[in-house]
This record gives structure tokens, C-alpha cells and sequence, in this order.
């Protein structure tokens, strides 16, 4: 198999273009994360947009994701690196997580109170959350293990997308970076290779802008991405709060999150499917025919703020953000390299 070729070293500026020398091969991508992953089932745009621009290449796709919860929960109680060392694993591995996580919902407090209490407190002094809370997500992740026991599939990954959200410290080696950084290890001990999908909350604008959203917060969130490229060397980084902040910046009326909801709107969707194309393959996306993507939240049929589900872009405004997702995959490299 000839799978997207690997990451250069940073010094080389550029992530380096997929080149699939045989009809039907199989490119497997799994997806850690959580609503901004499985909102507008976003594995899936993914998948369009990566075999549009590469007919030869048949790209698989799974999500193991979590409302809400981020690598710390992950990897520390939720155990979803069962689903990255899936091809190898047993079956008496897999049972023994159940059994831990299991033996978590019997706590009210969390196993671990240092490490609970250091990663809620580098994110929000003074704010430590129940270990309660989490009692839902662990419930899931021993389905998905139960799932995984009756019927493994044995994937080998060709890439791990890891998604920020909420949990990226000014320190890259805390939060975000450190359980990102464990979970690459996994990752690359399985032979697949790390993506780095990192969100932009705080930065989404819900109407027209004349200038960038919270600038400082993007910066911090592009200063932790910047030394992650260096730290992690990963087959590339989708950095949305750069493109956003570059698209805000002189004004813009795209708008990419809804009015009442804090997700990514369509629009905010189609921008991060077309930035996982031009940071994985170093090649823009401009003039694809893919233009729509359909909200996955509905309410009486329709969107969060009243629209209509699937949003088709036309030529313009698709043109404009495919454009946008380049030229900001082309910035971050740059800046990589200037690091």
C-alpha cells in the first residue's frame, strides 16, 4: 500500500502531497474527539473531500467520540486507545479495560483526584468538576469496548486525527499537549501516523466581523499548534483557529458557528473539512465539486438557528473558503518553519 507519503522534516516547510499508485487502496483514518468531530458527521466530509481529490484512494473512516470531553478523559478513562491498537489487541486486553472502567463508576471521586484536580485547574483556575459528571461517557466507552469484543474488524490505522477542544494551555506540555503527546506514542508504536485537529470555540464568529474574534485566544491556541508541529513532528496540523483568524481579519460576513448553538455551523464544517484536505495533502482544494454539508442536529427539521439542514455553498463562497483553507495551511507551514 502507498498511503499518503510521511511527514517531511518541519526544515522542509511542507506537508507532502498524497500519491496513491494503485486503484482501490485502502487509506483508514480514526477519529478521536467530540461534538465539533461527529457534528455534520465531519469523518465523512472528510472522506469526500480526500477521495475527490484522489479517485484512486478508498478512505475509511471512524469516530470513537464523547460529547464535551477531551484527550485527558480519552485516554485516562475512556480508554480509546483500544481503538488504535485495535488491529493487535486481545480480547483479554480489551476485557480488562472494561473491568477498570467498570470499577469507575463504583467512585465518586476519580481514581487519580492530582492528576484530575492539575489538568481542570491549567484550564480553569479554581474550578475542579465532579468526577460524576464523566459516569455517562465511561458507560459509553464500555459499549463501544462491548461493541469492539463481539466484532473487530482488526484496522490498521494509516492516521489518528486527534481533536482539541477547551483544553489547550498556554504550556504545550500540559492539557492538550501532554495527552496528545501519550496518545501519539500509541499512535505511532501501531504504525499510523498523527493529525493534529485542533478547534476554534472561542474564536467562531456567529455574524459578520470587521476584525478578529478574541486575537489572543487564537494566537495561544496557534503558538501551542506551532510547537506541537516541533515537538510531535505529525503528518500534519488542522489549525482552525489560524484560518479563522486570517479569514476575520479585514472583516468577513461568513460566520461558522451558529446564533444558538456553540457548535460549527455548516459553513464552519465545510472550512475544516477543506483545511484536513490542504494540511494532509499540501495541495488546495480549489474548483472541487463538493459543496454541501448537512447539519446532523436537528430540531422540528431544522437547523440550531432555524435554517435549513443541508446548506449548499455556491461556486462563490465555496471557491472563497477552499481558497481560505490553502492559504492557511500554506501560513502554518510557514510559520513552522520560521519556529
Amino acid at each position: 500500500m502507498t498511503p499518503f507519503l510521511p511527514f517531511r522534516s518541519l526544515f522542509c516547510a511542507l506537508f507532502l502531497a498524497v500519491s496513491v499508485s494503485h486503484a482501490g487502496e485502502d487509506v483508514n483514518i480514526l477519529f478521536l474527539g467530540n461534538s465539533f468531530t461527529f457534528r455534520h458527521e465531519l469523518p465523512d466530509l472528510v472522506e469526500t473531500v480526500l477521495e475527490e481529490g484522489d479517485p484512486d484512494t478508498n478512505v475509511n473512516v471512524k469516530r470513537i467520540t464523547y460529547g464535551g470531553q477531551n484527550m485527558f478523559k480519552h485516554s485516562t478513562y475512556y480508554f480509546s486507545q483500544t481503538f488504535i491498537e485495535q488491529s493487535t489487541i486481545t480480547n483479554e486486553e480489551i476485557e480488562a479495560r472494561i473491568e477498570k472502567m467498570k470499577a469507575f463508576l463504583e467512585l465518586n471521586e476519580p481514581p487519580n483526584p492530582e492528576e484530575w484536580t492539575a489538568h481542570s485547574k491549567a484550564l480553569h483556575p479554581g474550578k475542579v468538576p465532579p468526577f460524576k459528571g464523566i459516569h455517562s461517557h465511561i458507560r459509553s466507552a464500555i459499549r463501544n469496548h462491548e461493541a469492539l469484543l463481539k466484532e473487530n474488524p482488526k484496522t490498521k490505522w494509516d492516521y489518528v486525527v486527534m481533536q482539541s477542544y477547551q483544553d489547550v494551555s498556554a504550556d504545550p506540555t500540559e492539557a492538550y499537549g501532554k495527552y496528545a503527546t501519550l496518545l501519539a506514542k500509541t499512535i505511532r508504536e501501531n504504525g499510523a501516523q498523527v493529525i493534529l485537529y485542533m478547534t476554534s470555540p472561542k474564536t467562531q464568529n456567529a455574524e459578520p466581523v470587521t476584525e478578529p474574534l478574541k486575537v489572543e485566544e487564537a494566537e495561544k491556541d496557534i503558538a501551542v499548534g506551532l510547537a506541537l508541529a516541533k515537538s510531535l513532528r505529525p503528518r500534519a496540523i488542522v489549525s482552525v483557529p489560524l484560518a479563522i483568524k486570517m479569514i476575520q481579519t479585514g472583516g468577513t460576513d461568513l460566520t461558522f458557528r451558529y446564533v444558538n448553538d456553540g457548535h460549527p455551523n455548516q459553513t464552519g464544517a465545510f472550512l475544516t473539512s477543506n483545511l484536513f484536505y490542504a494540511a494532509m495533502t499540501g495541495k488546495s482544494p480549489e474548483g472541487f465539486a463538493y459543496d454541501t454539508v448537512v447539519e446532523t442536529k436537528a430540531k422540528n427539521g431544522k437547523n440550531p438557528d432555524g435554517g435549513e439542514l443541508e446548506k449548499v455553498f455556491d461556486e462563490a463562497t465555496k471557491l472563497k473558503i477552499q481558497k481560505a483553507a490553502y492559504d492557511a495551511v500554506q501560513e502554518f507551514n510557514w510559520l513552522a518553519t520560521a519556529e
